[in-house]
């Protein structure tokens, strides 16, 4: 049997959040522990699915169990735009030109699944905002882009002007752009960054206090690429439940 490390983290707004730590990307979150727990098999099956849907070796079998290796708590506003998000003992290795072009290729996969989410919907279905929602379908498209340059930009500020010259505009304009093309340019940009940062951060840890309510908050060049990852995924399943679709294809929420 297979035993998988689980990382959770709970916050002030009574959120829960969990992945598996050997399989970036997995995300999940919950009002409490418990069912936490039980959404995070929905995704390890979700997951195994992904994987080889996208040509990717996946490693997950029938039988498994789950540990969890990693707790934190009182996380700042979790789950909000802005909130902080845990730095785990898990985000201090090093991530290798190898690890980077495992999670460059993922990113790839969780974007193709987005495109193909959203590209056919209408005007309507894009700017509708379901009730107790805050943001439409192109806001959390322009949300995504939005946190993809925040992450980048934990990174250093000597990203900032890497991140500009990639997009080959100033970001100003870019924000500007329509989202579809928002969405290729950010990206793009991020991903030529990303190769040429990241592998000279190793396992440092460290801070920016620019564009963050959280000027404390702990980073490391895994955690970054972590969150490129899961904060997509997160989106995904939100826009598919916008469409009264359920969160995972194809996987029965118990």
């Amino acid at each position: 049997m297979t035993v998988f490390s689980l990382a959770l983290e709970s916050g002030n707004t009574g959120l829960w959040y969990g992945r598996f730590i050997e399989l970036p990307g997995t995300h999940a979150r919950s009002q409490d522990r418990q069912s936490l727990l039980e959404v995070l098999r929905e995704e390890l099956l979700y997951h195994d699915s992904w994987l080889r849907k996208h040509g990717e070796q996946s490693r997950i079998r029938e039988a498994f169990s789950m540990n969890v290796a990693e707790e934190i708590h009182d996380v700042v506003n979790l789950g909000e735009s802005g909130g902080e998000v845990a730095t785990f003992e898990f985000d201090r290795r090093t991530v290798t030109t190898r690890m980077l072009d495992h999670f460059i290729r993922l990113m790839g996969h969780n974007r193709q699944d987005l495109l193909g989410l959203v590209s056919d919907l209408t005007p309507q279905q894009m700017s509708n905002i379901p009730e107790g929602k805050k943001r439409d379908i192109t806001g959390i498209l322009q949300h995504v882009c939005n946190a993809e340059e925040f992450y980048l930009s934990r990174l250093g500020a000597e990203t900032d002007q890497k991140y500009e010259k990639y997009e080959g505009t100033s970001e100003s304009e870019v924000d500007k752009l329509p989202v579809f093309q928002r969405l290729e340019v950010v990206r793009r940009a991020c991903v030529m960054c990303l190769r040429d940062v990241v592998p000279k951060k190793g396992a440092t840890m460290f801070t920016r206090a620019e564009y963050t309510n959280n000027p404390s908050e702990q980073w490391t060049a895994y955690k970054v690429m972590r969150r490129y990852l899961e904060h997509e995924r997160e989106h995904y399943y939100n826009i598919r439940e916008y469409l009264g679709l359920p969160a995972r294809e194809g996987i029965k929420s118990s």
